[in-house]
């Protein structure tokens, strides 16, 4: 049976994490020849790979571990060039990586903290979206997906610093997809709304009640359903679609 995936290069940034590893082993299931996967914490990334290997032992593709901090412009430009050199080329780039900043409203929040947020979510996705375009300009194109939030166009107090970036995000997934449209590069992004974390295991009985009440379907998502997003934008399956943002969100934004 072929999957949807077969044959494709793909680099997932914060691959360490949640979602990041669960995107990344939906692509092995779907049949990619070689992924690369980035992250800030080099146990962590290998990790991931190491699971990945585990996952499908009978089948050969190749699993790079590259260990960048996706703010840093000129070592991300440099890891890249050095991934599309390995895999001889790439045909998918999901730009995954970021942080929160700590909960407070905006006469709390330190400049430090929401420099930092933007930093990582808008800078971090800037570069590594930057990398794989250039990697796919004049090589048949390619996908590019990048990790927006329902934070970015509803209104989520006392978490300014992350829903600006992920507003700016969606705004510039927009524009890159205007911007390559001509090089057969197509650009989207996918909006989650709450997925299940380790995160939530130290907080308090309780204390997500009111996050919950807000998705109409009546639970939080699960990271490997949301990576079906990915999976899909990633895809052939979606070869004339550039420019959307993919709310995948239990109905969170439409109960708003």
């Amino acid at each position: 049976m072929t999957s949807v995936l077969d044959g494709k290069r793909a680099v997932v940034t914060g691959a360490a994490g949640a979602l990041g590893s669960a995107i990344a082993s939906r692509f092995v299931a779907e049949g990619v020849a070689a992924i690369a996967l980035v992250d800030i914490d080099a146990n962590h990334v290998q990790a991931s790979a190491e699971s990945l290997r585990s996952q499908a032992p009978d089948r050969s593709f190749e699993v790079h571990e590259v260990v960048v901090d996706v703010t840093d412009h000129d070592a991300v430009l440099a890891r890249y060039q050095e991934i599309t050199a390995a895999f001889g080329g790439l045909d998918i780039s999901v730009n995954n990586a970021g942080i929160v900043a700590p909960s407070g409203r905006i006469h709390n929040v330190s400049p430090e903290d929401f420099r930092q947020v933007l930093d990582v979510n808008l800078m971090g996705i800037f570069n590594t979206m930057k990398a794989s375009i250039i990697a796919m300009r004049g090589a048949g194109g390619g996908s590019v997906v990048n990790t927006a939030s329902v934070a970015g166009f509803t209104n989520w107090t006392h978490n300014s610093p992350y829903g600006a970036s992920k507003a700016a995000v969606i705004q510039l997934t927009k524009i890159a997809a205007a911007e390559y449209a001509n090089d057969q590069i197509r650009v989207n992004c996918v909006s989650p709304g709450t997925f299940v974390t380790s995160f939530h295991d130290d907080l308090p009985a309780g204390a997500m009640d009111g996050v919950l009440a807000r998705h109409p379907l009546g639970r939080f998502g699960e990271t490997p359903e949301i990576a079906s997003a990915y999976v899909y934008l990633a895809s052939d399956q979606t070869s004339w679609v550039t420019g959307t943002n993919l709310v995948f969100d239990g109905g969170m934004s439409v109960s708003q």
